[in-house]
């Protein structure tokens, strides 16, 4: 009978180890594989990325759905949703600011005004120190020959609607809220006439049945240096402290000491809204804070300190998260800075910008492209 011939291994030490060698190969292999899967998921679910027909060297506004920007002689217009709807008109001056709202967008310089859409420039009468827009409405800040300083609201066709003298208080800043379906118009006006400087915030609803005053809100002893609205709360940042006002009755319902930092983002994108601060004394800080707080009468606060990555350029609140971004990475931390995800960029960049609760403009060089966020 023929014996079957039985194979065996001169060294089986050899072969073993030769064994274990592919199986480690092979569980590389693997793991290379869902790495590349994993970030391919990860650049696919955090948004998509497109370039823009204008460059950092243009001037440029964005609209909630789109760009102008100032080409050469030409106001032009990008539609993200639609680019084949691109569109331009002719200036008389390129010597021009340009401002924008989701809704309106405004080009001035000198004293003049002009409303895109609307048929007649506005002469503001005096030097326009700047332009603030809402809803329906902006708000014109003009100087006159006697330096006097005074808010001049118009409607989106440039009919004046308002107008809001500074009297015997220095009229510093102005910008636009809603509630509702109307515009809210906030005014900030410093006395420094007494041994403590006072700041006054005061608004203004324009709605279907005209203009009233809705609210005073006045703090002593410390300076504003930002107005949020959310849908009930008017927060103000003062060098000291954070306080949230009642928008109906402009009443404080609380204040938390921020003094020391200085506001750097808000966002009400989230459960609660949440405010990005960093240190006066760190011009490139390390660190940020993060307080997000009730949009109520309790303030129910949590304040937590993040350690920015090595590299990060630009960070902001947005859509209830924290975004730290560096060159060629995006870090996404929640509400309470814990970190959450870590994004590669396919493009570089040297800058972020926060447009929006869902679109970042992200700039390398002069080049920019914009990311909409899923």
């Amino acid at each position: 009978m023929r014996k079957r011939r039985k194979l065996v291994a001169k060294n089986k030490g050899y072969t073993a180890k030769r064994l274990l060698l592919l199986l480690l190969a092979l569980a590389l292999v693997a793991a290379a594989a869902v790495g590349v899967f994993l970030l391919v998921r990860e650049r696919g679910t955090f948004g998509t990325l497109a370039e823009l027909p204008f460059t950092a060297d243009d001037q440029w506004a964005f609209t909630g759905g789109g760009f102008y920007y100032i080409s050469g002689d030409k106001l032009c217009y990008y539609d993200l949703n639609d680019p084949e709807k691109a569109s331009s008109l002719q200036l008389s001056s390129t010597d021009v600011t340009l401002v924008s709202s989701d809704s309106i967008t405004a080009v001035y310089g000198g004293a003049a005004v002009h409303i895109v859409g609307a048929s007649e420039m506005i002469d503001a009468g005096g030097q326009v120190l700047s332009v603030s827009c809402g809803k329906r409405h902006i708000a014109v800040m003009r100087q006159g020959s006697d330096e006097s300083v005074a808010v001049l609201v118009y409607d989106a066709s440039g009919t004046l609607v308002d107008s809001i003298e500074s009297g015997s208080a220095l009229l510093a800043d102005c910008g636009f809220g809603t509630a509702g379906g109307s515009d809210v118009l906030w005014t900030l006006s410093l006395a420094t006439s007494g041994s403590i400087p006072v700041s006054t915030i005061t608004t203004y609803t324009y709605g279907d049945s005209g203009a009233s005053m809705s609210g005073v809100i006045t703090l002593q002893s410390q300076l504003v240096e930002d107005v949020y609205f959310t849908a009930g709360s008017i927060f103000v940042v003062g060098t000291n402290h954070l306080l949230r006002y009642d928008k109906e009755i402009t009443s404080e319902a609380y204040r938390l000491l921020v003094y020391g930092y200085r506001p750097l983002d808000f966002t009400a994108g989230g459960t609660k809204p949440l405010f990005l601060f960093a240190s006066r004394a760190a011009e490139n800080p390390a660190t940020v804070q993060l307080i997000s707080c009730a949009d109520a009468e309790l303030a129910d606060a949590l304040t937590r300190t993040v350690n920015l990555p090595e590299g990060t350029h630009s960070c902001f609140v947005i859509g209830g998260r924290f975004m730290a971004v560096a060159n060629k990475t995006v870090y996404t931390y929640n509400a309470s800075g814990t970190l959450q995800s870590t994004t590669e960029l396919k493009v570089p960049c040297d800058e972020a910008v926060k447009l929006s609760d869902s679109r970042i403009l992200f700039r390398r060089g002069p080049e920019m492209r914009v990311m909409t966020l899923r």
